[in-house]
């Protein structure tokens, strides 16, 4: 099925081989990957062969991703079907460009309530859930089109906490809209309501937004009240929730997610 597949869309299987034989699968800035990422590479060069999609592999040690292009791409004006590209980021700006602005504030808060509920699991079956969303993406002529969004979180082999995630974009019919935690084992289906998670503490909004007006981490606990020890701790808790880089890119993020002004 998949061979016709394949022919079915003009792609040989010596493509596919090619792609799936290039550097990124053996070597990555000198370091040789884990079996885990060559076999989740596979895996998301599956999905953009055979569901046309565009799938984000990224891996969140490394800060870096792999984007697979389905034949899709081609709809929001990307001429890079059936190529890969190597990002040192876990944000794949070139897609989220085309992202409608209200739509992209909705998908940032659902996608990090969807991964403080799976980081924050002590069960195992917690992996077995995905995120499923719609957005409104901008075509090559400008016109918003209906988009489905999956995100799915990995733990990586021999390492505590989520190592891995990977997107999946889709055109899609009709109006859909909401967001939804689907259950991989069981089929179960359920709405996810932002309201129910709070992204952040009313603590760390406080940090946060003293820390984005130029405030010293030193300077922050004399005026709370907290020993610089703590200060610092709540910053990297605000990073991982935020799933940020520094507590400038937090800053950043955090702004235009309305949780601090």
């Amino acid at each position: 099925m998949f061979a016709y597949f394949c022919r079915q869309n003009n792609i040989s299987m010596i493509e596919i081989n090619d792609i799936l034989n290039q550097k990124y699968l053996r070597q990555m800035d000198g370091v040789y990957i884990h079996d885990e990422e060559k076999r989740l590479c596979i895996i998301a060069q599956s999905y953009a062969v055979c569901e046309n999609s565009i799938a984000v592999l990224s891996n969140l040690r490394t800060n870096t991703s792999q984007i697979f292009y389905g034949r899709a791409c081609e709809i929001l004006g990307l001429d890079k079907a059936v190529t890969h590209q190597t990002i040192s980021s876990v944000w794949e700006e070139e897609i989220f460009s085309r992202i409608h602005p209200q739509d992209m504030k909705r998908q940032n808060l659902q996608e990090l309530a969807f991964f403080r509920m799976v980081s924050s699991s002590h069960v195992k079956d917690s992996f077995s859930w995905y995120l499923e969303h719609f957005m409104r993406m901008r075509d090559a002529n400008g016109k918003y089109r209906i988009w489905k969004h999956r995100i799915f979180y990995f733990l990586g082999d021999g390492h505590q906490g989520i190592s891995y995630s990977l997107c999946l974009y889709n055109i899609t019919a009709g109006d859909n809209e909401g967001a939804y935690l689907i259950n991989t084992m069981t089929g179960e289906k359920k709405v996810l309501v932002i309201e129910d998670y709070n992204i952040l503490s009313d603590r760390e909004k406080t940090i946060l937004k003293m820390t984005a007006d130029g405030k010293s981490s030193m300077r922050i606990g004399e005026e709370l009240g907290i020993s610089k020890h703590t200060v610092d701790r709540h910053r990297q808790n605000i990073i991982f929730k935020l799933q940020a880089n520094n507590t400038t890119e937090a800053c950043s993020k955090a702004k235009r997610l309305g949780l601090i002004n």
